[in-house]
């Protein structure tokens, strides 16, 4: 079937009569029905059954209604995506962000960004950490922004700043700020993290390390959903400190874990990107929200008499 056949077959299926479908689409009547009995004679069977002026769909039509629905969908987002491309005045910038840096630091980069060149358009998209190198290799993004540099020579990883982990509670744990440390994890009611990224791994490992054994209560896959169940007092978390001091965090105890190991933070590009005008300013804008989103958790630490 071409384009045009496999488009008036939708609305005609969608709709269930000659006549709705015109209207959807704007054309005669008599165009649709040509189109379709065309189809049909080319497919060698009938899509639709005639009863008393109704289009009854056949069992084929049904099945391939399914894949049709798909290629509409997928031809919807394509013109969309024209339209995106014809109305920008200026640069675009498509960015791989982790679930955990996605509510802090991408709309701060793209916020700041944006202050410096208004007519910049972005597309942010969350992708985990084994998603990053595919992103990239395949050009659906322009810059990631992880916990971990990506071993292939057709990346760059760019060192951008460094976090610490942080201890969130819905109730202030007993002790001053200062004296609390990982250990009080140890039997506690904990939100775990069931995530294979850089941060989930360096935490199960250094609890083991540490013989720290808390109980497992809840199981999350994200720390955005750990926060908001430490909220409904499930639980104590363990979560970057970019995630425990976004707005989600917000009202609950956070306690951040200078003796604990921290992390860094990182902006994969390709190589050869051809727009690296384009990027390099990214980089370096990223680069200066991690330092100010820093400074501003670093004020909110409460300070020890």
């Amino acid at each position: 079937m071409r384009l045009r056949q496999i488009e008036i077959f939708y609305h005609v299926y969608r709709t269930g009569s000659i006549s709705a479908a015109a209207r959807d689409l704007n054309v005669s009547q008599p165009s649709v029905s040509k189109v379709l009995s065309h189809a049909e004679d080319r497919l060698g069977f009938a899509l639709f059954m005639r009863r008393k002026g109704r289009l009854i769909p056949t069992a084929a039509a049904d099945e391939l209604f399914i894949e049709a629905e798909d290629i509409y969908a997928r031809l919807s987002t394509f013109n969309r995506s024209l339209e995106n491309i014809r109305s920008r005045k200026g640069g675009h910038l498509r960015l791989g962000v982790l679930p955990s840096l996605s509510l802090s630091v991408g709309p701060e980069l793209v916020a700041r960004m944006r202050e410096d060149d208004p007519d910049l358009s972005f597309e942010l998209t969350t992708l985990h950490s084994v998603e990053i190198e595919a992103a990239l290799r395949e050009k659906r993004v322009d810059m990631c922004i992880g916990f971990e540099p990506v071993d292939d020579p057709r990346l760059l990883n760019h060192r951008v700043g460094d976090g610490r982990m942080v201890i969130v509670s819905g109730e202030p744990l007993a002790g001053s700020r200062s004296d609390i440390s990982e250990q009080v994890l140890h039997e506690a009611e904990m939100i775990g993290i069931s995530e294979s990224g850089p941060l989930g791994v360096m935490i199960r490992q250094q609890l083991e390390d540490r013989g720290i054994m808390p109980r497992e209560v809840a199981m999350a896959h994200t720390y955005h959903v750990a926060l908001s169940l430490v909220r409904k007092q499930v639980g104590l978390a363990l979560i970057d400190q970019f995630t425990a001091y976004s707005h989600l965090g917000a009202g609950l105890q956070r306690y951040r874990l200078d003796d604990f190991p921290g992390y860094s933070i990182y902006a994969i590009t390709l190589a050869d990107h051809p727009d690296e005008a384009k990027v390099s300013p990214a980089v370096d804008a990223l680069r200066d929200v991690v330092a100010i989103i820093g400074d501003g958790i670093e004020s909110l630490q409460p300070k020890e008499p």
